[in-house]
């Protein structure tokens, strides 16, 4: 993994959070226990601040940033799929946001809630506890279904796994006979 200070903005991260060799991890952020964190992820806390909570799985290429004097929350057992980009804004505990979706500026999104793929959260936009969104802007649509909700905490505990695996089972291959 590539951690980096800036200046004296320098990360920290719970010994058991996994961080794949090739994702980058910059100036003030804080990773809690049992982060997965996947390939090309760039997390940059260059001017902003970045708090990541316990449990939370951020998959690859996603981007996350924080404005200058700006923070980005993540709490407890957040899923954020894959290229996702989180800007400045707060993920509360438990949400999953799809894959290539958006979190922009001061937008919340609440507890349990569903950002689906490729969705758009505004800036100042709050998505409501339990509900799924979807759309460009991101709409309301329902709320989250219970066979939802257990998927999703099977696949946080899949991250939780992975992100112990990891450390022990990945072996880089240098000399793959091609």
């Amino acid at each position: 993994m590539a951690v980096y200070a800036f200046g004296k903005r320098v990360p920290k991260i719970d010994p058991s959070a996994w961080i794949f060799p090739s994702a980058s991890v910059i100036g003030k952020v804080s990773i809690g226990a049992n982060v997965y964190i996947g390939a090309g992820a760039v997390i940059r806390g260059d001017y902003g601040k970045i708090e990541i909570a316990d449990g939370v799985s951020i998959e690859e290429n996603v981007t996350i940033h924080a404005r200058p004097g700006g923070k980005t929350v993540i709490e407890k057992n957040v899923t954020i799929g894959h290229a996702a980009m989180i800007h400045n804004c707060t993920l509360k505990h438990d949400c999953v946001i799809g894959m290539h979706a958006t979190v922009s500026d001061y937008a919340v999104v609440g507890e349990n809630a569903i950002v689906g793929e490729a969705a758009l959260v505004k800036s100042k936009q709050i998505i409501s506890p339990n509900i799924v969104a979807v759309g460009v802007p991101a709409k309301e649509i329902k709320e989250v279904p219970q066979n939802m909700l257990e998927f999703w905490h099977g696949v946080k505990e899949i991250y939780r796994d992975l992100a112990e695996k990891y450390p022990i089972k990945l072996k880089r291959i240098d000399d793959f006979p091609y």
